[in-house]
């Protein structure tokens, strides 16, 4: 189900009382660096809201052409399908780079990071599944602190091990156990502030995820509250034991992301509509396309229901009337290194790699690039000096690193 966006935008503004007010400042550009056109060329229209927020709709196309368009194009891809060396990865649940390329994979199998210089060859292996000091149960996410050490996060021991550049254990931080939440939608802002998910136990039984702002010794800032999917977005099953959820195939999800700049951007996937928050709850920007709507064909949701056997073995119940008439619009949304905007679209035919629909930081259309390879969304996907880092799967399902520079004229 989509909510309709006067609804959302209603749900967007919620919570902005409870947080607290730290000061930001907001630089709306005209254009994203190179590779920006004339703004002449552009069709869109800005507008200020009386609350004093910019919103910017985008037609269809974007301002690129054949002259001006950004590529992608793959120049490292770290795998393999058979062997038994360390670029073999079962499974891949977290991604990081550093400031000299060197890039840090962590085995999820394993439970242990591998580190690769920038020409893909192996360097190192950091840690092994365990409890001991510098060990791993369950690492979901990294990122380089200001003091240029790595953190991994991991709620399986409960904790974040603190590595230094070359590998070595240097502390932990004792984080909330018993939820995992992935992809790990976590990070450093450009000012050090650390982010990462909390529960709200006070929001409602149960208690509800929220994203918290932390300094560097781990000390709570703030409390960013993001709006909540409906619940009718899954089949459920409840049992003695608890209750087992399946999502609806093709229904609209609300996703969020904290950009570099520490602004949480929102989204409801099933309109074509992207919200910029301050930490203060006030929406500073809004962006939206054209686009045109996908229905969901009767063969694609027999193909579903079968997908859902797992579920009705069980004792699940799937209903047909529930499946939505139309796709989403995107499917995933990624805010890059310097605050550029990139959207996974859904398509048909996107066959060759993976098609994006980027934006500059202040809202413009740019347009849309394939990338030369399909990207999963778990692990976030890393935008580090001019390149995009992800990771994307053979037609056998094994995992590869690929790193792809972004060339721009």
């Amino acid at each position: 189900m989509t909510l309709p966006k006067d609804q959302f935008r209603h749900l967007v503004s919620l919570g902005d009382s409870a947080l607290v007010v730290i000061g930001f400042g907001l630089a709306l550009s005209s254009c994203v660096g190179d590779g920006a056109a004339d703004g002449a060329l552009w069709g869109g229209s800005v507008d200020t809201l009386p609350n004093g927020a910019i919103e910017v709709h985008n037609p269809r196309y974007g301002i690129w052409d054949s002259t001006n368009a950004w590529h992608v194009v793959e120049e490292l891809r770290i795998g393999t399908l058979e062997g038994s060396g360390p670029d073999l990865f079962g499974g891949i649940s977290a991604l990081e780079v550093d400031e000299s390329g060197n890039i840090y994979v962590f085995e999820s199998q394993a439970q242990e990071l591998r580190v690769f210089n920038s020409s893909g060859d192996y360097i190192r292996t950091i840690g092994r599944d365990g409890g001991g000091p510098g060990e791993f149960k369950q690492g979901i996410g990294m990122a380089w602190a200001p003091d240029g050490n790595l953190w991994v996060v991991d709620p399986g021991n409960v904790r974040i091990s603190v590595f230094d550049t070359a590998g070595t254990y240097a502390t932990m931080k004792r984080i909330l156990g018993g939820y995992v939440m992935t992809p790990w939608p976590g990070r450093f802002d450009q000012a050090g502030r650390f982010y990462h998910y909390g529960l709200d136990v006070d929001a409602e039984p149960g208690g509800r995820f929220v994203m918290v702002r932390f300094d560097t010794l781990l000390n709570p800032l703030d409390t960013i509250r993001v709006p909540s999917p409906p619940d009718d977005r899954y089949f459920e099953l409840q049992t003695e034991g608890g209750f087992t959820r399946a999502g609806i195939p093709y229904t609209a999800s609300i996703m969020s992301r904290i950009g570099p700049n520490g602004f949480l951007w929102i989204a409801n996937t099933g309109d074509y509509h992207l919200y910029k928050r301050a930490v203060t709850g006030d929406t500073v920007l809004i962006v939206s396309r054209d686009f045109e709507s996908m229905p969901v064909t009767e063969v694609e949701i027999d193909s579903a229901i079968v997908g859902l056997e797992w579920f009705t073995r069980q004792g699940g119940r799937v209903t047909r009337s529930r499946f939505p008439s139309v796709k989403p619009a995107f499917r995933s949304l990624y805010i890059d290194d310097e605050s550029g905007i990139w959207v996974v679209p859904v398509v048909v035919n996107a066959e060759g790699g993976q098609l994006i629909d980027v934006f500059e930081p202040s809202g413009r259309y740019l347009g849309r690039l394939r990338l030369p390879f399909g990207i999963s969304g778990n692990p976030i996907p890393i935008f580090r000096n001019g390149c995009i880092y992800a990771v994307t799967y053979d037609d056998f399902g094994v995992p590869y690193v690929v790193r792809g520079r972004i060339e721009k004229p």
